[in-house]
């Protein structure tokens, strides 16, 4: 729960007005000391000392005029990570990339307090694994998504160099792609430095508008893959659609509101049984839901959350709500694609990814 008040602060300060004095292009690098918080009994041995390294590129500039003169302080960045998960031979290492925001809390002259949120991939080394790795009960592939939010202080050391110490929490897990997916949780703190490599004096700036309608329609098509039970390996496709009426609250935020519809066999799936997913009847898959999110627009980048609930559902062994947090990325005018997580409560269903278009509503204003 924290952790979302962390996430939904974050990006609520995002939303602060005023113009950049000067924009930069920066390098940084953290060391990230911590520890593997076993947060389920049946990871108990998983627990153990962690360190990690960070190499990330930031920067003040997205190159888009409304964020970059209406977000406060605002920094966007991307980079690479390494933790070696304290146990080699359970836990293993992780690789990992993402992209992160950082919203401002303080700013003085030769300091500046923020919170960021990061999300990406990540390469886990040790899984489990029925064979050669059965002690690790967290995690049941190799690939896992990233979430990461930290509090960080910048202090300065001259024109060019900061000194940064923090702490955070940096999670991975495969939305239940493949099973365990009990998830790993570090807790750990940030030290490290940031460089100056480039000044930005004459910013070139592009409008939002260029990327889709200010109001409009966003038709999306998406996919997922889940695997239900650690003993039973059959993997399962959810395919999903929607159609939402998205409209500007201001320069950089966006309301959405429509339906989406999911056809998801785990329904009818019955353990060991290959016969229960026969002739599935379209009733028996299908999920009906209306649903309203928001989007905070980062250049050509988005984060998006959304609040659902079924109209209908084959059966209530999922709950009726269902939250979904995530990125849109803008390739071309009305072209999106889009990454969320889909879970019910506290419990996470899947990831899914999607590609959708935006089109004007302007034929329904004439």
């Amino acid at each position: 729960m924290q952790l979302g008040k962390k996430i939904i602060l974050a990006l609520w300060l995002l939303n602060c007005g005023s113009i950049f004095a000067q924009f930069s292009k920066d390098f940084q690098v953290n060391i990230l000391p911590g520890f593997l918080i076993a947060h389920r009994q049946d990871m108990a041995n998983m627990a153990a000392h962690t360190m990690g390294f960070e190499a990330i590129y930031s920067s003040n500039y997205t190159g888009y005029k409304q964020t970059d003169s209406n977000y406060r302080h605002l920094r966007w960045g991307t980079g690479f990570t390494y933790f070696n998960l304290g146990n080699k031979e359970i836990n293993g290492d992780v690789y990992a990339w993402h992209l992160h925001v950082e919203a401002n809390l303080k700013k003085r002259k030769n300091f500046q307090a923020i919170l960021r949120f990061g999300s990406g991939v990540g390469y886990l080394t040790r899984p489990y694994n029925l064979i050669t790795n059965r002690k690790n009960k967290a995690i049941g592939s190799n690939l896992n998504g990233n979430m990461q939010v930290l509090y960080k202080a910048y202090f300065k050391l001259n024109t060019q160099t900061q000194f940064i110490i923090g702490a955070g929490v940096t999670h991975y897990s495969n939305g239940n792609f493949k099973r365990p997916n009990l998830g790993i949780n570090i807790v750990h703190l940030n030290l490290g430095f940031q460089r100056n490599i480039k000044w930005i004096d004459k910013p070139v700036f592009k409008n939002k508008d260029d990327l889709f309608p200010k109001n409009g329609f966003e038709i999306m098509s998406g996919i997922a893959n889940k695997q239900i039970a650690v003993a039973d390996t059959r993997r399962f496709t959810i395919i999903s659609t929607s159609l939402l009426y998205y409209f500007a609250h201001n320069k950089m935020r966006n309301w959405r509101a429509g339906t989406e519809f999911f056809f998801d066999k785990t329904y009818p799936y019955q353990l060991f049984q290959p016969t229960s997913l026969e002739n599935i009847k379209l009733a028996k898959m299908t999920e009906i839901a209306v649903k309203v999110g928001h989007e905070f627009i980062i250049g050509r980048m988005a984060i998006v959350t959304d609040l659902g609930t079924y109209l209908y559902r084959p059966s209530d062994y999922k709950k009726r709500v269902y939250f979904a947090i995530g990125f849109n990325y803008f390739i071309g005018r009305g072209i999106v694609a889009q990454t969320r997580l889909k879970s019910h409560m506290a419990v996470a269903d899947y990831f899914y990814w999607s590609g959708g278009y935006r089109l004007s509503d302007k034929f329904l204003r004439k």
